[in-house]
């Protein structure tokens, strides 16, 4: 939380804690001090590695995970940090613990708690501070997203309706997905003590192109990122044209070539395909169901609870629709049409015939059940009332 953590006043009206940033030598013994005492609490504890050459530090992050018992509370984490005040956000808790050197001043402590089997990876994704928006913006039209739960591949076809469903899941191993970026692994166990260091291995990564860089659609994050994030902006406003042969490769990754490369290095292709298909599936339902709408006389509302009416009242047998006797809710059970329909042509045309009478069951079938709704109403208002009464008689003969 950038050292921000308790700039608001704290429970029952306490006034804001002054937290200075600290320089590298208190930020580093206190980091020392605090791993061990953390390490009772929880079976792995990390710190991500900070950007090279940082002269000051606003808080001291942790990751850690698997908690060693469920009896233990962040109050027992206080008492055992020393912590004046704890505040509680998402899955991070910061803790006030007292400067060493200043007076009256507090250094915020930030634990965040990693899913079990998690904390590697996101150690490794929280490393170097804007190290992985460098690396994300490079490789984006590529095809490739990290997360805080590894490294994906965005499917395209999927992508442009619904991003979240076209992450394909590649790996949360940090070694794999080095190798498979092509960058120095050996290199990037060494660390970097100067940010040029980290500039460079940066570009030595098999995929980066200054090319696609520069040809990079800007968005409004990277416009932010320009702004707020100092190591983000030195690397692409100032280091970039600063050395005009970084990243400039004899072979340019396509999109296509990428995808190819992480199917068959991380062992995806047959999960890939399914995924296209079930999408396919859904392309060719919804179309199907573009022509079913265009074979009914109705639009807006009208057309709308024709379809419904469709869903619900109509199964098929041997590729032939029937009416229900009894409607079919939820998709449980109710196929896709798209895989049952043998002849469209017919089917269409049956649309076109029986429309109306389905629609006709799906209104009686709303109306007996308003009026149903209308009597449990009625009876329950009528035993209020007969309650009310009695209760009215019962005092009178008191």
């Amino acid at each position: 939380m950038g050292g921000l953590a308790f700039a608001t006043p704290g429970p029952n009206g306490s006034p804001p804690l002054a937290v200075p940033r600290m320089s590298p030598a208190v930020y580093q013994t206190l980091k020392s001090k605090i791993s061990p005492i953390l390490s009772q609490f929880f079976s792995k504890v990390a710190t991500p590695p900070e950007a090279p050459g940082k002269t000051s530090h606003g808080d001291i992050d942790f990751l850690v995970e698997g908690p060693l018992n469920s009896s233990f509370t962040p109050n027992d984490i206080a008492d055992a940090l020393n912590a004046t005040r704890h505040v509680k956000n998402g899955a991070t808790r910061s803790y006030a613990v007292p400067h060493p050197e200043v007076p009256d001043a507090f250094v915020q402590v930030d634990t965040h708690v990693c899913p079990d089997g998690r904390l590697a990876w996101e150690c490794f994704h929280q490393a170097y501070a804007d190290l992985w928006q460098i690396i994300g913006v490079a490789h984006r039209s590529l095809g490739l997203t990290a997360t805080d739960k590894g490294l994906h591949v965005r499917i395209e076809e999927l992508e442009a309706k619904n991003r979240k469903a076209s992450m394909q899941f590649l790996s949360d191993d940090p070694v794999r997905v080095l190798q498979f970026y092509g960058l120095d692994v050996e290199r990037y166990d060494k660390g970097f003590e100067m940010m040029d260091e980290l500039y460079e291995w940066v570009v030595w990564g098999r995929f980066f192109s200054r090319e696609v860089l520069e040809a990079r659609e800007e968005k409004a994050n990277d416009r932010r990122r320009l702004k707020e994030r100092d190591m983000y902006r030195k690397f692409i406003s100032e280091w970039m044209p600063a050395h005009p042969d970084a990243g400039v490769k004899e072979k340019s990754w396509t999109r296509q070539d990428v995808l190819a490369e992480a199917l068959k290095e991380f062992g995806k292709q047959q999960e890939y395909d399914g995924i296209l298909h079930e999408h396919q599936i859904q392309e060719d339902e919804a179309a199907l169901w573009q022509r079913i709408a265009a074979a009914i006389p109705k639009d807006g509302n009208g057309l709308n609870r024709a379809l419904k009416a469709l869903k619900i009242w109509v199964r098929f047998e041997d590729g032939q629709p029937v009416v229900r006797t009894v409607p079919k809710f939820g998709v449980q059970g109710r196929p896709l049409w798209v895989l049952v329909v043998r002849d469209e042509d017919s089917v269409l045309k049956w649309v076109g015939e029986h429309w109306e009478e389905v629609r006709a069951l799906e209104k009686m079938r709303q109306t007996d059940e308003r009026h149903e709704r209308e009597a449990e109403k009625r009876l329950v208002d009528d035993l209020e009332v007969e309650e009310v009464a009695s209760g009215e008689g019962n005092s009178e003969a008191q």
